[in-house]
């Protein structure tokens, strides 16, 4: 089984904003970490030499342009792995952020939105923070901002870093990875992490297009350490192909799943995947 690394295994350094917790995970590789919310996502601000990057900006719940100003004094540029809410929140602090040139989805990020009414992402129960929030969950929506697109193969470089877009279509259809192919790292988004993975949100057809991308991934990755976006942060690489196998055997109905509302979710230890 893939060896993960889980938050509890690591000591939080100081962080401005009650909000977040912080890990030094790698050299030049911290995580911001918003664990009140259970999305619980992760967001990486990446360092070289010359410049930062931070992959994607969390949920817009906490200031997370004063918590990388803490943490690095270098220009940061800001790239999203996808434009789902979760991960696009504080875009707005920065003024401009990088997509995936998927049209439909960098108009959308650029005019910004809301969560319907009712959403499970809205409700109280969503929460875990221990004390009074100064926000209203009630009213968290997506601010507009100036998205610049990249495609396959762009290079974002940081000095003595690099970091190389890669599509990674599937989760969503503007789905990106950022690969350090010189410290064998990959930042995987919303792709690849040790928790459900939701295989349906763009139509029932991506699940064929997400297992071709994972299938492509094992090929490449397998011996890379995987910085993941939600839950836990790091994971070794020859989780793809335990989730190219399992995927494999969903779609030729070798496993039995449990049925939820509009929904079939398949459990495979350390993650599941869910049609």
């Amino acid at each position: 089984m893939a060896k993960l690394t889980k938050f509890s295994d690591l000591t939080p350094v100081s962080c401005p904003d009650p909000w977040f917790k912080v890990y030094r995970l790698l050299p030049g590789v911290t995580a911001i970490f918003e664990p009140y919310h259970f999305q619980e996502v992760i967001s990486y601000l990446i360092e070289g030499t010359d410049r930062a990057l931070l992959f994607d900006s969390g949920m817009g719940i906490g200031d997370i342009r004063s918590v990388v100003s803490s943490l690095t004094d270098k220009p940061v540029t800001l790239v999203n792995s996808h434009s789902h809410f979760d991960h696009v929140g504080g875009n707005h602090l920065f003024g401009e952020t990088h997509l995936l040139n998927v049209p439909d989805c960098v108009h959308r990020l650029e005019n910004g939105f809301s969560l319907p009414a009712g959403d499970e992402n809205l409700s109280p129960k969503s929460l875990s923070y221990p004390g009074e929030l100064d926000f209203d969950l009630s009213r968290l929506s997506v601010k507009p901002c100036r998205v610049i697109p990249v495609n396959e193969g762009d290079v974002f470089k940081l000095g003595n870093r690099k970091l190389r877009v890669i599509a990674t279509p599937g989760h969503s259809r503007d789905s990106l990875m950022l690969c350090d192919d010189d410290n064998h790292l990959l930042f995987t988004g919303d792709t690849v992490y040790p928790a459900p993975l939701y295989a349906f949100l763009e139509g029932s057809e991506m699940v064929r297009v997400y297992a071709d991308t994972i299938k492509s991934m094992v090929r490449q990755f397998a011996s890379y350490t995987l910085c993941c976006s939600h839950n836990n942060p790091l994971w070794s690489g020859d989780a793809l192909s335990e989730i190219s196998d399992a995927f494999e055997a969903v779609l030729d109905g070798k496993i039995s799943g449990t049925a939820g509302e509009g929904h079939i979710q398949y459990s495979f230890g350390d993650f599941s995947i869910v049609i």
